[in-house]
């Protein structure tokens, strides 16, 4: 269109000069003849002003084609045309430092997402919608949830406790959730620059196993010490108390009452023995030597252990594990350790529960998800005693020492396996996720 408007105007230009020297070409041909030669020489320089200014615009137009293409490669030609020329060297200079900076930045996604996908923490990054954009591997573990329920979703509409507490978090702030199994999650919401705007993300991590070393460092020295001097003070009592039992008294009538009185001494000095070999046997729990095992197998031993209690309790039993065999790499006393106490709690939970009609145990693999249950039909747990069931010591029942689920918790950090132990609708179930 610039072309046609430009030739317009030179050809009106031309037409005019000669309009006016046209009447008066016989009278004044040579002035006639003078037009003439300058309309030639105005379209010879229109001609060339053209050229000039022509030149350059065909070559914006094509680096602005290269632009919209995102072409970062290609470059223009030098030319003789000096304003052309100097169009060229600025525009591949622009091209060259932006194709290094958009290379720093794909160089530099690629690592950023390479991390947050191998990163051990959690991280969801939020829209500005706050709506989850991209959650990581590892929080997808931890929450136990599939992707497609989480991307495109705010926080506070997943209906879970993890999720709410997640929403009302405050930004820049670090903030502890724990979780069933006595997972401890440190959170903090925060924010980045993208595309100028801030956009936020959640960083999640868990410090159940470092909480967990530093609770067992803690009370380890305790128990340590406090063993040492009550077994010390055990033996020289039992060892006075079988010097005392050698005696007889004067008084025939007092012997049999004295040494009943010796023997319950003795039996409560034993009691108390075995009381700090309990807490002791948490301390001195070995680490784990791991083989690849068939867990279907070890559970079939334990539950041929454990069938003549249950027929004798009237709890039925459900062994639903459809795979031939269960192989993981693990510790086979250690985790022969850890069912034993599972199964006990199970045993007892059911024996302690107020319905009686329906008692039954259920042992549950899913081959997909690599997740075993063991679920009993006990009494259910409330939110506030499944937040504290594998603190170190900590017991539901008013005669429990704690002892059992912390060693089921050491036994699982070891096997670096994630667990859980809640109520559902019904019952209790204690969930393994194996590795």
């Amino acid at each position: 269109m610039l072309r046609v408007e430009y030739f317009l105007l030179s050809l009106l230009m031309v037409a005019s000069l000669l309009g006016i020297t046209f009447p008066i070409r016989e009278t004044y041909p040579y002035s006639f003849l003078l037009a003439e030669v300058v309309s030639v020489i105005v379209v010879i320089w229109q001609w060339r002003l053209w050229h000039f200014f022509h030149r350059p615009l065909k070559e914006l137009n094509n680096a602005l084609k290269l632009l919209q293409h995102s072409d970062f490669q290609s470059r223009l030609l030098p030319s003789p045309h000096p304003v052309v020329n100097r169009l060229t060297v600025i525009y591949n200079k622009i091209i060259e430092r932006l194709q290094k900076e958009r290379i720093q930045q794909q160089e530099q996604g690629y690592f950023l997402e390479h991390l947050i996908k191998a990163s051990p923490n959690g991280i969801i990054i939020l829209d500005y919608d706050q709506q989850m954009l991209q959650v990581n591997p590892a929080a997808l573990q931890m929450v136990e949830l599939p992707l497609e329920k989480l991307v495109g979703q705010s926080l506070g509409a997943i209906e879970n406790d993890f999720f709410q507490r997640l929403s009302h978090m405050p930004k820049d702030k670090e903030v502890e959730i724990l979780r069933s199994g006595g997972r401890r999650y440190r959170c903090q919401k925060s924010s980045f620059i993208f595309r100028g705007f801030p956009q936020q993300f959640i960083l999640i991590q868990d410090s159940s196993f470092l909480d967990a070393q530093k609770e067992k460092q803690a009370y380890s020295k305790v128990i340590r010490m406090m063993s040492h001097e009550v077994n010390n003070t055990v033996g020289a009592v039992n060892s006075y108390l079988d010097t005392l039992k050698e005696f007889v008294l004067k008084d025939t009538e007092m012997q049999e009452d004295y040494q009943e009185a010796l023997e319950v001494v003795q039996g409560r000095n034993q009691s108390m023995a075995t009381f700090m070999a309990n807490f002791a046997q948490v301390v001195k729990l070995p680490e784990a030597t791991l083989e690849t095992i068939d867990l279907k197998e070890l559970l079939k031993e334990l539950v041929t252990i454990y069938q003549p209690k249950l027929d004798s309790l009237g709890i039925v039993l459900s062994f639903n594990i459809p795979s031939d065999q269960i192989l993981v790499q693990g510790d086979h006393l250690l985790l022969e350790q850890m069912f034993m106490n599972i199964f006990k709690n199970a045993m007892e939970a059911i024996e302690q529960s107020a319905v009686q009609e329906q008692r039954a145990l259920k042992v549950i693999w899913n081959p997909q998800s690599r997740k075993l249950s063991i679920w009993n039909s006990g009494k259910r747990i409330s939110k506030e005693e499944e937040q504290q069931l594998f603190t170190p010591f900590y017991s539901s029942k008013p005669t429990g020492q704690g002892i059992g689920l912390t060693l089921c918790r050491d036994i699982l950090l070891k096997h670096q396996w994630d667990f859980r132990l809640y109520s559902p609708e019904e019952g209790a179930v204690f969930e393994i996720l194996l590795k």
